[in-house]
């Protein structure tokens, strides 16, 4: 009897380590624009720590938008937030044509906006606006 009760509390213990441990999950939206294009909007939940795909179609199929997140909890200036790794990526008739990156930090239930060009300055080539809140 006081095995099985030992092993109960044992299991339970870690268990509840396990979910203590678990990585946050954040509610992401973002208006990505490439290329001086129309943005889409593009609403997924991240993990801390994990990559996350999201991918768009025009109404023809011609055209896919792919956004690529690399997510991470993080905190600047005493602010909680997210950490993005953004690669966007658009493909016309399977061949892609356009690839840009950012990263940015998104301080939680705050809209964060950027444009970058290709060699990372700020510019035109990726827009992107962020708000991110952890669930």
């Amino acid at each position: 009897m006081k095995k099985s009760i030992l092993s109960i509390v044992t299991a339970s213990f870690f268990l509840s380590l396990n979910s203590w441990a678990a990585a946050p999950n954040y509610q992401v939206s973002m208006r990505v624009g490439l290329k001086g294009q129309s943005p889409i909007s593009i609403n997924t939940v991240a993990k801390s720590g994990k990559k996350s795909f999201v991918s768009q179609f025009s109404d023809d199929g011609q055209t896919e938008t792919l956004v690529e997140v690399f997510a991470k909890k993080s905190q600047v200036n005493k602010k909680n937030g997210l950490y993005m790794d953004v690669l966007v990526t658009k493909r016309v008739r399977g061949q892609a044509k356009a690839t840009e990156r950012a990263q940015l930090f998104a301080p939680e239930n705050q809209e964060m906006e950027i444009g970058m060009n290709s060699k990372g300055r700020t510019a035109g080539n990726l827009s992107l606006a962020v708000m991110a809140h952890q669930l």
